[in-house]
């Protein structure tokens, strides 16, 4: 979060959730990661499945989460949809 992401960061209800349970480490390193994103939001993730609507839901593996987004270019914005510890 030190630098300006590019696009604004969006949390989602249950992406908050996981977020506010961890310790304040690993809350920094979340959020790192989530504006990590944000400044490079169109690399290639892991892999990407539809949500219920239809929409193609971008997966990262990194430092032992996944990461589940969607990039909402035209209002400037990544969405975190979930946040899983990877297995």
């Amino acid at each position: 979060m030190s630098e300006l992401a590019r696009l604004r960061v969006v949390f989602e209800e249950g992406a908050s959730e996981f977020i506010i349970a961890q310790t304040g480490r690993k809350r920094r390193k979340l959020a790192d990661i989530a504006y990590s994103i944000a400044q490079n939001p169109f690399a290639e993730p892991d892999y990407v499945l539809p949500d219920e609507d239809g929409r193609p839901i971008a997966h990262v593996a990194t430092e032992g989460y996944v990461i589940s987004y969607w990039v909402d270019a035209p209002v400037k914005r990544v969405v975190i949809v979930e946040i899983e510890r990877e297995e």
